[in-house]
């Protein structure tokens, strides 16, 4: 880098303010969780249509299919921006590591799913209980 480069760089970072940055977490927190209410409200209708036969079968292909999961870089984001980004250790015990690299995929996988779970449970849908499912509020999530 140059070094009228450098000094446009350091120019530039100076003008960024904390609120800034709490202000560009937030936008990237409401996407993230925009992802996790529609993963929740498919898998509610699915539920609710009977087209869910084991729940966690269910859960793990929706999130699966997700480009939160699929991209490392979105699953890095992700991770950021979930309150459940130690959901991995906390399941199995260790940072999930292929060749000395950290997963992140894994991790924004469970974090994900967690995240999932806990938005049907905010909208009372008991995940255990698929007697229930038919009687999901799908405008529940509007």
């Amino acid at each position: 880098m140059n070094m009228a480069a450098r000094k446009k760089h350091k120019r530039n970072a100076a003008t960024v303010s904390e609120k800034d940055v709490d202000a560009a977490l937030s936008v990237l927190r409401a996407d993230y969780y925009s992802d996790v209410r529609g993963v929740a409200q498919d898998l509610a209708r699915a539920m609710k249509e009977g087209e869910v036969d084991e729940f966690s079968d269910a859960l793990h292909e929706a999130v699966d299919g997700t480009q939160r999961v699929i991209y490392t870089y979105q699953a890095r984001v992700g991770l950021i921006c979930t309150d459940n980004q130690d959901a991995y250790v906390e399941d199995f015990g260790e940072v999930p590591l292929e060749n000395g690299n950290i997963k992140w995929e894994a991790m924004m996988f469970v974090a994900m799913e967690k995240d999932v779970v806990e938005d049907l449970e905010a909208h009372d849908v008991d995940v255990n209980d698929p007697d229930s499912w038919p009687e999901i509020d799908l405008k529940s999530w509007d």
